[in-house]
């Protein structure tokens, strides 16, 4: 065999690939195809030096990645915005037709929304070069080695004799793994005792990222083009052009793809699609629909990480039936004990669900779920779990309702049922706190500073919650808090993770957060324990040591009032600037400050008179280092006097970020819409609080103009 047989070789072998991969439609046996790679083997070990990295023999590298190198994207990798009824569909074609105004007739390209891993693959003079991952769409990470051992993936793209290989080409797709491989994957996984993924997704991003390529070549991994970046020397005018000549050049393309060219045949795509959803090989969570000619895309334009003329039309939330094999209560950090339905697993959405929150008391007395129902789920959103239905019909003639405890689960101390909608102002001036022992009710309320108590004849609605009255002396409760007072946007001490803060609780080296400045005092004793190293324990002390020093804010924070989120505590600080003055604020005073209505106000009194805070905070204070917030000039806060309402999807910039900036350039962010809001940021599917800022006549700004906002805040007012 010379070299041009050689290449023939590959190139024969690419195309069974192709086929097989691909097509799914093999035109050879496995004995012939075998033997022909057997040639290609033998040839190569008698002519190394001829060996190409694009050979069909080189899709598994031989020495396993340290670590993976990040990878700028030449073109962002967008995200897509979502919507979810025909109604929301029809405000996204608006906005489109409003673009193109002189334009009545469009295609559209309809796609399924693939649930993978989303790379992008470069290509120079029709060789792959590169495989990327996502990453924040700017910044991906190489994981080329491991692209190479997808076999749908092409190493070097066929050959054509009427399309002409691009100079440069950037693929754009998802890896995936399809449910029958999914199944057989995790079959084989349980066989070895090795993991078993929750869902395709999960498999397929973390097949990705195995720093060993010979671990990813055994996984199943497929892959489908849904787009592409950074071309040269590619002639394509839209979407269609682009993946019918991709694929005569041997990259998988999605045989659902459809093209329309009305909202109506979008819907009927939407409905077919979703019909034969259980059918479709691969998992799905909605359809995509792009504007096919790419003219008309650039006029449409771009929303920082999203295209204008691309939008999801995401599934309703998936249900499965399942079996409630027990009902059990949680204690969070507040000591709201929250009751939860444990599952008979079932596949939910993808993910495999076996827990179920029941929220509230209320909700347990309208659904009245019990042992042994069956019951309907739904992930809400494709997220969150929850039941939607007991099946009263297949109830046991023998099942029990659930008994609300009247003792804490974890500590024994008596449960207090708690009314969130008993908060209110009666009379225009008392702000009261109902609490309910048994038959007992207790409540305070406030008449400008001072706190006093009343007692309530008539409760009007129903306990919302129920409550462990031991506070910060059950050991659920200080676990969670304490949990939280080391978390990021707290102290952010790294090394102080909740099985660690169990052990240290039990052992009895924490008792109240205090302790944990203390945690020097036990060097010698913590080293000695099983899983605790010198080294992580010097990192630890060291973290420890360095989050003495801490600003107003994060302190406020970390102490876990309730409803006192990170906005919260940053208004307070701004406004009263030392610890001091905000244990002693007013409720008259609180209640006037943006963000903190009566309720809030009443958390924080309620908090810092509370014996177990004064308690602690004589203890923490002392190993602190509170630091003093500078006061800034006015030319430092161009945006005092602004009160700001953020809204919808922001992609440029996350919510905390935007407000976090806002905040600190001296604006004033609120939740709500009023006839004093100076501005309102809005993104993507923007809802009841953009229809009410145009109804007030209030200025609304996109993420695309929020810089020159900044540079000129007087234009907007």
């Amino acid at each position: 065999m010379n070299s041009e047989e050689y290449e023939n070789l590959k190139n024969l072998i690419r195309k069974h690939d192709y086929n097989y991969y691909v097509q799914d439609d093999p035109d050879i046996p496995d004995s012939e195809y075998d033997n022909l790679f057997q040639q290609l083997l033998k040839f190569e070990k008698n002519h190394p030096k001829l060996i190409s990295q694009d050979s069909p023999s080189q899709r598994v590298g031989i020495i396993p990645e340290s670590s993976f190198a990040s990878f700028t994207h030449k073109k962002q990798m967008l995200s897509l915005a979502n919507v979810f009824s025909p109604d929301e569909l029809n405000d996204f074609f608006i906005r489109v037709k409003k673009r193109i105004v002189d334009i009545e007739k469009f295609d559209i390209l309809c796609e399924p929304k693939m649930d993978g891993a989303a790379v992008s693959l470069i290509y120079e003079n029709g060789i792959l070069v590169k495989g990327i991952t996502r990453g924040d769409g700017s910044i991906g990470e190489d994981v080329t080695s491991n692209i190479k051992t997808i076999k749908s993936i092409p190493q070097k793209l066929l050959p054509s004799s009427t399309i002409n290989i691009p100079r440069y080409l950037e693929v754009r797709g998802e890896v995936y793994i399809s449910k029958k491989d999914f199944d057989y994957l995790n079959t084989n996984a349980m066989k070895n005792s090795e993991k078993v993924f929750a869902n395709p997704r999960n498999a397929a991003a973390g097949s990705l990222r195995q720093l060993d390529p010979a671990i990813t070549a055994k996984r199943p991994l497929s892959f489908i083009t849904h787009g592409f970046g950074e071309c040269e020397g590619f002639d394509v005018e839209s979407l269609s052009d682009f993946f019918e000549k991709i694929s005569q050049l041997g990259m998988p393309t999605n045989n659902l793809n459809k093209l329309v060219d009305n909202m109506s045949s979008c819907l009927e795509y939407y409905e077919s699609i979703l019909k034969t959803r259980e059918k479709i090989p691969f998992d799905i969570d909605g359809v995509v629909y792009k504007i096919n000619d790419f003219k008309l895309q650039e006029r449409i334009g771009f929303i920082s990480r999203s295209p204008r003329w691309a939008i999801a039309h995401k599934f309703p939330a998936e249900e499965a039936l399942t079996i409630i094999e027990s009902i059990n209560f949680q204690i969070g950090r507040t000591g709201v004990l929250t009751p939860v339905a444990r599952l008979k697993p079932v596949k939910v959405g993808g993910v495999i669900v076996s827990n179920c929150t029941l929220h509230n008391i209320d909700e347990l007395i309208r659904l009245d779920p019990r042992v042994g129902d069956q019951v309907i789920i739904r992930r809400a959103g494709d997220v969150i779990p929850q039941i939607v239905k007991v099946n009263i019909l297949e109830r046991k003639k023998n099942s029990l309702k659930v008994t609300i405890p009247s003792s804490c689960p974890s500590c024994g101390s008596d449960v207090i049922q708690e009314n969130a909608s008993d908060w209110g102002v009666y009379d225009n001036k008392k702000q009261a706190k109902v609490k309910t022992f048994g038959s007992k009710i207790e409540a305070n309320y406030f008449i400008e500073s001072d706190l006093e108590r009343f007692e309530l004849k008539e409760i009007i609605n129903k306990a919302a919650f129920i409550k462990c009255s031991s506070d910060f002396t059950c050991p659920e409760i200080l676990k969670g808090s304490l949990i939280h007072f080391v978390s990021r946007k707290a102290f952010d001490i790294e090394g102080l993770g909740q099985e660690i803060i169990t052990t240290l609780v039990k052992l009895g080296f924490i008792k109240d957060q205090s302790d944990i400045f203390k945690l020097l005092n036990h060097k010698d004793e913590l080293e000695q324990l099983d899983g605790f190293g010198k080294k992580s324990i010097n990192n630890l002390l060291a973290s420890i040591q360095e989050s003495r020093s801490v600003d107003l804010s994060r302190l406020i924070y970390s102490l876990g009032i309730p409803e006192v989120g990170e906005a919260t505590s940053r208004n307070l600080a701004n406004a009263y600037l030392n610890f001091e003055k905000v244990q002693n604020a007013s409720f008259k005073d609180l209640v006037e400050l943006d963000d903190i209505g009566s309720k809030v106000a009443a958390n924080i009194i309620n908090y810092f008179q509370d014996s177990h805070t004064t308690s602690l905070l004589s203890k923490l204070l002392p190993e602190l280092s509170v630091n003093k917030i500078k006061l800034l000039s006015r030319k430092e806060t161009p945006l005092k006097g602004f009160l700001i309402v953020l809204t919808g999807k922001l992609a440029k910039y996350s919510r905390d970020e935007l407000k976090e900036n806002l905040i600190n350039l001296g604006a004033k962010v609120s939740s709500s819409v009023s006839k004093k809001t100076t501005i309102v940021i809005a993104g993507e599917n923007a809802g009841s609080k953009l229809k009410k800022a145009n109804d007030l006549g209030i200025n609304i700004i996109d993420e695309d103009n929020y810089t020159n906002f900044l540079n000129d805040p007087s234009k907007y007012i």
